[in-house]
């Protein structure tokens, strides 16, 4: 269990940095020429190095239809709806508005076709995550400024979709491995968000200077490849449950990279509502735990 951990802070660690090189790549990639090419370009790093370390990838591709939705949902929305609302809304907000995912995750796993019983004090917890995240946003923000609440509500359905891709992989992903999971799901999402490039916008568009390529294939290592291969290893040992933790371990590693590498100091309103939407997912995932435990989950 400690090796799951220790693989979570990994995995933040490297989302953290990935959401920064998305900020500094707007100037040179639209949304979705960002989000297809990250996808592209890990699919090839992951399959190389599944071909370096003899994984299979039959098994992979024989199992296609559920792990194209899973990388549609979980790779593919979450990349394209995060990269077009981080135009109005600044990286350390939108790493903690990763707090949706375990809430999204609560919400999910409480709903038809295989319903889990949901005590209240995870849905109290809920809400007291959602009440922080609403002091860090401001109401008033949201009010001047239209473009921020666009912003904000894209990136929710970002992690709502990766909320509902990391549920349905803990089921459909059981007996593969995780580094070939990831391959196969991150090249579906690349071959769907390529297909919508090329219907929406004009593939010439596509320019980036040779510093924006780099900086591009460093997402696609550090914000995209490593982190696809550790959330699958994680569904796949710990569940989606546990994956959800990185609801507050992430703001933590954003909040620090955005000050100590970028300058960029914390508001009062966020030094406010973070501890509070920390300490509502924390409830919940105390709640889920405990019905866990108590053999409650099954609906």
């Amino acid at each position: 269990m400690r090796l799951d951990y220790i693989a979570l802070l990994v995995y933040c660690a490297c989302l953290a940095c990935g959401y920064e090189l998305v900020d500094l790549l707007e100037a040179e990639f639209s949304p979705l020429q960002m989000a297809a090419s990250r996808a592209l370009l890990a699919a090839l790093l992951i399959f190389l190095f599944c071909g370096l370390a003899r994984q299979p990838l039959g098994p992979a591709f024989r199992r296609l239809a559920p792990l194209a939705l899973i990388g549609i949902l979980g790779l593919g929305m979450l990349w394209a709806m995060v990269s077009l609302g981080e135009r109005s809304v600044d990286p350390e907000l939108t790493m903690l508005l990763v707090c949706v995912v375990p809430i999204a995750t609560l919400i999910i796993t409480a709903l038809p076709p295989d319903p889990q019983r949901i005590e209240w004090p995870a849905w109290l917890g809920a809400a007291i995550a959602v009440l922080g995240l609403i002091v860090v946003i401001g109401p008033a923000r949201l009010v001047d400024e239209p473009s921020a609440l666009s912003g904000i509500l894209t990136i929710v359905l970002g992690f709502s979709s990766f909320a509902l891709a990391n549920v349905l992989a803990e089921s459909k992903t059981r007996g593969l491995a995780p580094a070939a999971v990831a391959g196969v799901t991150m090249l579906s999402a690349a071959v769907v968000l390529w297909g919508l490039v090329f219907l929406l916008e004009p593939p010439t568009d596509l320019r980036p200077s040779r510093e924006g390529w780099l900086k591009m294939l460093a997402l696609s290592v550090v914000g995209s490849a490593l982190p696809a291969i550790l959330v699958f290893r994680l569904v796949q040992r710990a569940g989606a449950g546990f994956m959800s933790l990185y609801g507050y371990v992430l703001p933590v590693f954003g909040i620090a990279v955005g000050w100590i590498v970028f300058g960029r100091v914390p508001e009062a309103t966020f030094l406010v509502g973070t501890p509070i939407a920390f300490v509502g997912v924390a409830i919940v995932q105390w709640a889920r735990r405990r019905d866990t435990r108590a053999g409650g989950s099954p609906g």
